[in-house]
C-alpha cells in the first residue's frame, strides 16, 4: 500500500544552522582580527550582547523593507558601538562587516539532531526544500559546509525570489519553481511564527513552528522543541 510523502520545507537559520552559535564564533574571532580590545571593546561578551541588540532591530527593519542589504551589514555593527557608549568608526565598522560576511558562513554548528533526521525524512521518502529569508550569497555556503546540502533539492532565499517570508508569493514561488502545485501536501518547517507559521499556514501549508525554550503558540499545526520530534509527527499524507 502506498501513501504520499509530504514536501517538507525548512527556514535554515535558528532552525537547522544554528544561528547564534555560529555567529557568536565569527564575532570572537573579528574581534581578535580587527583588534577591537584596541578600540576599547575590552569586555568580548558584552560586545556579541550589543551586536545581537543591534543585529535583531536591523533584521526587523530589513524584513520590513525600511532597510537595504548593504546598510544593514554595517549599520548593526555602528549602532553596536553605540550601544557600549562608544562613539562607532566607520572604517572599523566596514572591517567587522566584511570579516563577519567572510567568516560566519563558514561555521558548521548544526542543531541537535539535524542530519539524522534529515537522513531519515530522506529515506522515508520526503523531498526537501529550504526556503530562506537570508542573503543568497552566504545561505548557499552554510549549506553546503554544514553538510545539509545533500538531502535538498533547492534552496531558496528570499534575496533571489525577490520577496519575503511571510509574504504568500514567497511560499507560491517555493512551490512553483519546485513544480509543486499550492494545494500539494507541503510542511513549513522553521522558528518565526510570523514569518514561516503564520505564513505558511496562510498559504494553506501545514506548518510546524521549532520552537526549543518558548512559550507554545497554539495557532502552529504543531510545534516540537527538537528536531528529533519531527519523525514522529505524521507527515506521510
Amino acid at each position: 500500500m502506498s501513501h504520499e510523502s509530504s514536501t517538507a520545507v525548512f527556514d535554515l537559520d535558528h532552525t537547522l544552522w544554528d544561528f547564534e552559535t555560529n555567529s557568536r564564533l565569527a564575532l570572537r574571532a573579528g574581534h581578535d582580527a580587527v583588534g577591537l580590545a584596541d578600540k576599547g571593546v575590552t569586555d568580548v561578551e558584552a560586545w556579541i550582547a550589543s551586536y545581537e541588540k543591534a543585529n535583531d532591530w536591523c533584521w526587523a527593519q530589513f524584513r520590513t523593507g525600511l532597510m537595504d542589504k548593504a546598510t544593514l551589514r554595517s549599520e548593526r555593527f555602528k549602532l553596536a558601538f553605540e550601544g557600549l557608549g562608544l562613539t562607532p568608526d566607520k572604517v572599523t565598522s566596514r572591517a567587522l562587516g566584511e570579516h563577519y560576511i567572510e567568516t560566519s558562513p563558514y561555521q558548521t554548528a548544526l542543531f541537535p539532531g539535524a542530519i539524522e533526521v534529515l537522513q531519515t525524512l530522506k529515506v522515508r521518502g520526503h523531498r526537501m526544500v529550504v526556503l530562506t529569508n537570508g542573503f543568497e550569497e552566504v545561505q548557499h555556503i552554510k549549506v553546503k559546509n554544514s553538510g545539509l546540502e545533500p538531502f535538498f533539492s533547492e534552496v531558496y532565499t528570499s534575496d533571489a525570489l525577490g520577496v519575503k517570508k511571510p509574504n504568500p508569493q514567497a511560499f507560491e514561488l517555493a512551490a512553483t519553481r519546485s513544480g509543486l502545485s499550492m494545494d500539494a501536501s507541503i510542511v513549513m518547517i522553521g522558528d518565526s511564527m510570523e514569518s514561516d507559521v503564520d505564513g505558511a499556514q496562510k498559504v494553506g501549508w501545514d506548518a510546524v513552528h521549532f520552537n526549543p525554550h518558548g512559550p507554545i503558540e497554539s495557532r502552529a499545526w504543531r510545534t516540537v522543541r527538537a528536531l528529533h520530534e519531527l519523525l514522529d509527527l505524521p507527515l506521510d499524507m
